[in-house]
């Protein structure tokens, strides 16, 4: 393999990649600098022995060791020639389990016969890191911190969505504005904590008791805005009801023994289905002044 001499070997010693060659009789040929600093296990540990001897031995998603599992990727090249490329975890010196991504890739001779096969693997630990990070991000981005429902920005772009989808292909969508009623009032009688476990609580009740296509966000403050596709003018007045006796029969404990209190509130809402010649700004100035005719009209109704 590395009969032209020093300056392949200097190559893939200084690799990011781990590099190590096998040979037919699964014994260990090569051992990079990169790949000793990697496990932790150095050449004069490894080569000369056995593979599956060898204690970095990769494991599968599932903890399956693939040499014992008789999934051995190096033994499948040998026999078929076709590189692989896979996920494993890998298993360090000091003992823990690393992820990585692994490519195996087949060793020829002069005559194209199969001598070996390198593997060539990278730890994933930063990659997963990078992946959770902007998964974090995102969660961040479209998210309310406080109700872990979707968040206003979330919500417009699903509302235009919505809108691309109505008009190009019918399909119809409405809208319910809700505003939690005096939640002033249980702000300054319990403290904003308390106002928090509420809002909590209200998005709770909403997202737990709509449809799985119903999309609810925290619009800011006490507001709420619940997407509903598929729907008509009938079935949105349904729906604006169950909303009303929903959030009225949800209630927040706070206290206990003589001093427990249960605080409850109640919600103005308005709600319009969307209309061809609608914009995100046309469809919620349209459900804001109906959920305003709601609480002139005393609070804890819906005007759709």
């Amino acid at each position: 393999m590395f009969e032209e001499g020093q300056f392949r070997k200097d190559i893939l010693d200084n690799l990011f990649d781990g590099v190590y060659c096998v040979n037919k009789d699964r014994i260990i040929t090569y051992w990079s600098e990169s790949t000793a600093q990697l496990t932790g296990f150095s050449a004069q540990e490894v080569v000369g022995r056995s593979c599956h001897e060898n204690r970095v031995m990769y494991v599968d998603n599932w903890g399956h060791n693939l040499c014992e599992a008789g999934m051995c990727p190096a033994m499948k090249t040998m026999r078929d020639g076709i590189l692989r490329e896979i996920a494993v975890s890998y298993h360090h010196k000091d003992g823990h389990l690393v992820p990585a991504q692994a490519r195996i890739l087949p060793l020829h001779d002069k005559k194209g016969c199969i001598t070996g096969v390198v593997e060539i693997f990278q730890d994933a630990t930063p990659v997963l890191r990078e992946r959770e990070k902007a998964k974090e991000l995102e969660d961040l981005a479209l998210n309310d911190p406080l109700t872990r429902v979707a968040n206003r920005n979330c919500g417009e772009a699903r509302m235009e969505a919505k809108l691309n989808e109505f008009r190009r292909y019918g399909w119809p969508f409405g809208i319910l504005f809700c505003d939690v009623d005096k939640f002033k009032q249980v702000n300054d009688t319990y403290g904003h904590d308390v106002g928090d476990l509420v809002l909590k609580a209200v998005a709770k009740t909403l997202s737990g008791n709509l449809r799985a296509s119903d999309i609810v966000c925290r619009w800011g403050g006490d507001e709420f805005l619940v997407i509903l596709p598929s729907i008509d003018l009938q079935t949105l007045s349904q729906i604006a009801e169950k909303v009303l006796r929903i959030i009225e029969k949800s209630r927040v404990t706070i206290g206990s023994g003589d001093d427990q209190r249960i605080v409850k509130v109640t919600s103005s809402i308005g709600g319009t289905v969307a209309r061809l010649d609608d914009t995100v700004e046309s469809l919620l100035k349209r459900a804001d002044e109906l959920m305003y005719r709601s609480k002139r009209a005393g609070a804890n109704q819906a005007a759709v």
